[in-house]
This record gives structure tokens, C-alpha cells and sequence, in this order.
């Protein structure tokens, strides 16, 4: 008889939540049992099927009135501007994906337990006291417990520089930091000058300027390595690339440390202690050669430069498809602890 499969229901289908889907269609123990997305169900099989970044997806995919058809199943979509115990009971789902940017207050996520969810996994940086915890997949997920039921999986920019920072701090003390990232621009920003909610620079028109702007990832940064609280700042330039990005670390160290011992050291975290998360790089690469790679941060060594005991780092990541691949691993984690009664 075949295992059951942990449901999850995906609120938010956008970015992350089709290239989590496009994941997850080849998972032998989870399964997208329902989606929440306010865009239509026929539109929405057509974003899964053609994609500008991921280019066509490999399987057929085709719409029942309000609902996905895909590999023999149906995956009911609704529209509730917030979920209630009807989505969710109506799903059979143990597991709630937030990837809509939204309704993220403790109280509106509190909702979704009392409503019959077993957990849910939030795709943005969220505040102590609003999530149970912060889990980086590669960094501390062995800290995850059972009591922690409300996750946020961070940020695209935090899975790329978290591990990095990490290992090096394994070998030396880092004194401070500055972190920059060179981000591809999102839906949170206009294609043509406009206003915003929130940054009058993310009001003008992304695929036609260099935007200064802040980045959530040390919100991530600083709950999953407290000791570095205050000690690396950082913001984002959104820059006209619709996906690849890179991080630039300038830190102060409390010794000396050649390039060579720094590319040294970073090639054997990646192929040991961060495999699968780090991948160490020789090649001369731009931003259109890690589209498509899983891989949290692919180091650039190339380009690390060393005065001493200031050094700079640079990285670059998928700020899609790699964040995708550590939610669907952190949603694995999740599912082994289920079984396990953890």
C-alpha cells in the first residue's frame, strides 16, 4: 500500500510558490494538495506551464473550472483574501506555505493552527515573537522542535550569506561586516515610475534603474546567528535583471587571511560541511550563469580580495530557484518530524 503523502497547501502562487511546485512534482512523500491565489485557476496553469526564468515546465498542466489538473490529480484553487478552517480543512492539509507576502501577522498565523493546520512555514523573514523560529536549511535546522509551529524560512539573500558567514567564523573572528547584495527586481517593485506603499525608490521603474533599497535577510541573518547582532549591515541595490543575484561581503577579521586561505578554506566547507549548500567556483561567471542552480551561494573565489584582516567576498545565487530548493527541503524536515512524533 502506498505511504501516505503530507498535504500542504500553498497560499501565495506566484514566484516561489510555482517554483516550489515545479519541486515538489518529483517528491515521493509531499504533495501540493491545494493552492490559495487570488489570479484564476486558467491563468494560473498557464504561469506554471510557460515561465520567462524556468522556461516550460516539463508536465502537461491543464484547468477543471477552479482547479489544476496535473498528473492524474485534481489540486482544487481558491481565492479567500485570508485562509480559513474551510480552505484548509477542505485541503486535508498538515502543512500551510505562506508564500503571499501577506497576512503575516502572529495573530493572523495563529489562525491557521486554530484552523486546523499542523504548521506553518512563512517564504519572508518574519520578527521574534511572530515566528516560533527562523530555520536556514545548511545553518541550524537541527535546531528545529516540535513546539515550533509558526517557521519562517527566511530570505533568498540570507540562505546566500548565512552558511558563508558561518563557516568562516568557524576559523576566524570576525570583528564586523558589511553585506551588499546586487538583487534582481521583484513584483514589489513598478515596471514604470509610480508610487509605493512603502519606498519611493521602489516606485520607479525597476527594469530601468539601479534602486538602493533595504533587505530583510538580516532580520533572517541576525535570529539564526544572534552573536553577529549589530555586527553586519548591509542593504540591496535592485538592479534591471529579472533573476540572479550576488552578495558582496566586506569583513573585518581578527587576523590576517590571505585570498588563498580564504578560497582554501571555502572550498573545503563547500565540499564537506556545506555541501550542497555552497558551491565553490573557478570560473569567470555572470549573473545568468547560476540561473537555475540549487545551490544557496555559489562563491565567486575569483574575486575575493584580502588588505590584511579586511577581506572581500562575493557570491552569487538563484534568488528563485535556490531559495525554492531549501523550502522544499525545510517542508522534507518537517514531514520526517511529523512521522516521527518530533
Amino acid at each position: 500500500m502506498e505511504e501516505r503523502r503530507t498535504r500542504i497547501l500553498v497560499n501565495g502562487f506566484g514566484r516561489i510558490g510555482r517554483a516550489l511546485f515545479r519541486l515538489l512534482s518529483t517528491s515521493v512523500s509531499l504533495e501540493i494538495a491545494a493552492i490559495n491565489d487570488p489570479v484564476p485557476a486558467a491563468q494560473l496553469a498557464y504561469l506554471l506551464k510557460y515561465d520567462s526564468v524556468m522556461n516550460r515546465f516539463f508536465s502537461e498542466v491543464t484547468t477543471d473550472g477552479e482547479a489544476l489538473i496535473w498528473g492524474g490529480r485534481r489540486i482544487p484553487v481558491t481565492h479567500a483574501e485570508t485562509l480559513t478552517k474551510a480552505e484548509i480543512r477542505g485541503a486535508d492539509a498538515s502543512i500551510v506555505v505562506n508564500s503571499s507576502g501577506r497576512n503575516n501577522s502572529r495573530a493572523q498565523l495563529q489562525a491557521l493552527l486554530d484552523a486546523g493546520a499542523a504548521r506553518i512555514i512563512v517564504s519572508k523573514p518574519l520578527p521574534a515573537g511572530v515566528c516560533d523560529r527562523t530555520i536556514l536549511m545548511g545553518v541550524n535546522n537541527a535546531e528545529l522542535r516540535r513546539e515550533d509551529r509558526i517557521i519562517s524560512a527566511g530570505s533568498c539573500t540570507a540562505h546566500c550569506y548565512t552558511p558563508l558567514i558561518k563557516a568562516l567564523a568557524s576559523r576566524w573572528r570576525i570583528q564586523r561586516g558589511y553585506m551588499m547584495t546586487v538583487h534582481a527586481y521583484t513584483s514589489g517593485q513598478n515596471l514604470v515610475d509610480g508610487g509605493h506603499e512603502s519606498d519611493l525608490r521602489r516606485g520607479r521603474a525597476a527594469a530601468h534603474n539601479i534602486v538602493p533599497t533595504t533587505t530583510e535577510s538580516l532580520l533572517a541573518f541576525e535570529q539564526v546567528m544572534p552573536d553577529f547582532a549589530g555586527r553586519i549591515v548591509g542593504m540591496a541595490q535592485r538592479v534591471p535583471v529579472i533573476d540572479g543575484s550576488n552578495i558582496e561581503l566586506v569583513l573585518e577579521l581578527g587576523d590576517d587571511a590571505s585570498a588563498e586561505a580564504l578560497n582554501e578554506f571555502v572550498r573545503e566547507s563547500a565540499e564537506r560541511r556545506f555541501a550542497r549548500i555552497i558551491e565553490y567556483c573557478e570560473d569567470p561567471i555572470v549573473s545568468q550563469d547560476v540561473v537555475g542552480n540549487p545551490h544557496s551561494c555559489v562563491f565567486d573565489s575569483l574575486l575575493t580580495h584580502s588588505q590584511g584582516r579586511l577581506v572581500r567576498l562575493i557570491a552569487w545565487y538563484d534568488n528563485e530557484w535556490g531559495y525554492a530548493n531549501r523550502l522544499a527541503e525545510l517542508l522534507e524536515l518537517c514531514a520526517v518530524h511529523a512521522a516521527a512524533g518530533l
